[in-house]
């Protein structure tokens, strides 16, 4: 019965794929970007792509072959327009015949494509719809630096995880355990008897704290219309992928490690020792649970190619979800663990649990 599910769902991807490129790429407009600075048009530089409204494409059909179209796509809507005349307003894909638009405007033509929050993420090309291209034709794929970067970081952390399995496979399969992340009743096992600050642990908050900076910056790149925060992770090359993923992986890690101290502080100021390894725990398997939901959502997203920003956004919104259901699952592990009375319970839930993911989600969606 799996491997008939197995084969169903690579058929039905492999049909989605197929229909979606039953085309070639004759050229990226890419190179022939310019945006207007100090009166005039300027080529187009990636480093000032988040501030940029409106690009311009100069374009000359008489160079392109009878039958090939010109493709715009882009994950927020945008406007186009034709040596300055409006052509079609507020979309996120165009798809037009260069002959049909020959017969309506004179050549040359000059393209605007505007919106009004910028265009974090744009396609420009120019395809034709024989798929097979000839012996003499070399087209090149269109570059996306997020693509290769995510495909460079996916390999990384798949290696990651397997010298993890490899060196440790009882500890790392504990966090994964994601029973007993929502099981009431508490057992010993190697996790929770392990000691917070050894160096497998540590290894394991280091993975935790990159695969959150990846699929957050996933989030970020494909959501940036509906999520502000997206506005400080932009990625415009292979480089910045890096830099950006390391940095947002860096405020991961130090947001875990604050959290640590504050579970140490007040499991000393309401002597409840035995609740800090229980709660930081829990959270690390939760933050797994949430990476591996998110991360098995995005690779359908991609299979698929959904670009719109809106799926992102209830990505991010289901992030907070689990996030105060987690409060909830807390709550009952700590009153079966501890001698706490509710009153007691819930001020030490609302110290170390509900106002800290009160305070993150509210960062996440400002």
């Amino acid at each position: 019965m799996r491997a008939l599910f197995l084969l169903w769902l690579i058929i039905i991807v492999s049909l989605a794929c197929h229909a979606q490129n039953d085309f070639r790429v004759v050229k990226d407009l890419a190179a022939d970007w310019k945006v207007f600075e100090n009166g005039g048009l300027r080529d187009f530089s990636k480093r000032n792509r988040s501030i940029v409204k409106t690009i311009y494409i100069e374009f000359d059909p008489g160079l392109y072959q009878k039958g090939e179209r010109l493709r715009i796509e882009a994950a927020v809507e945008f406007s186009l327009y034709l040596n300055y005349q409006l052509l079609t307003h507020q979309v996120t894909r165009v798809d037009i015949s260069i002959d049909s638009l020959l017969r309506q405007f004179e050549a040359p033509w000059q393209f605007g494509i505007y919106q009004k929050n910028g265009l974090p993420w744009l396609h420009t090309s120019v395809v034709s719809n024989q798929i097979k291209p000839s012996s003499l034709d070399n087209p090149l794929r269109i570059t996306d630096p997020f693509s290769d970067f995510s495909v460079i970081v996916s390999i990384f952390l798949i290696i990651f995880l397997v010298v993890l399995l490899r060196t440790n496979p009882r500890l790392t399969w504990d966090y994964f355990n994601f029973v007993r992340l929502f099981s009431i009743q508490e057992r010993e096992d190697t996790l929770l008897s392990s000691r917070i600050s050894s160096s497998v642990n540590i290894l394991f908050y280091v993975f935790c704290s990159l695969l959150v900076g990846f699929i957050l910056l996933t989030l970020f790149h494909f959501g940036a219309e509906r999520i502000p925060i997206a506005a400080h992770f932009t990625i415009h090359s292979l480089g910045e992928g890096f830099i950006q993923w390391l940095k947002l992986s860096l405020y991961v890690s130090v947001l875990l490690l604050l959290r640590l101290i504050l579970l140490f502080v007040l499991t000393r100021l309401f002597n409840a020792g035995e609740a800090l390894g229980l709660q930081f725990y829990n959270f690390v398997r939760l933050s797994f649970f949430i990476l591996a939901l998110l991360a098995l959502v995005c690779m359908i997203y991609f299979m698929f190619k959904i670009k719109a920003p809106e799926y992102y956004e209830f990505l991010l919104a289901g992030i907070d979800f689990l996030l105060i259901f987690w409060i909830i699952i807390i709550g009952l592990k700590l009153l079966s663990r501890t001698s706490f009375r509710f009153f007691h319970l819930f001020s030490y839930l609302c110290a170390s649990e509900i106002i800290p993911i009160v305070i993150l989600v509210k960062v996440l969606n400002s």
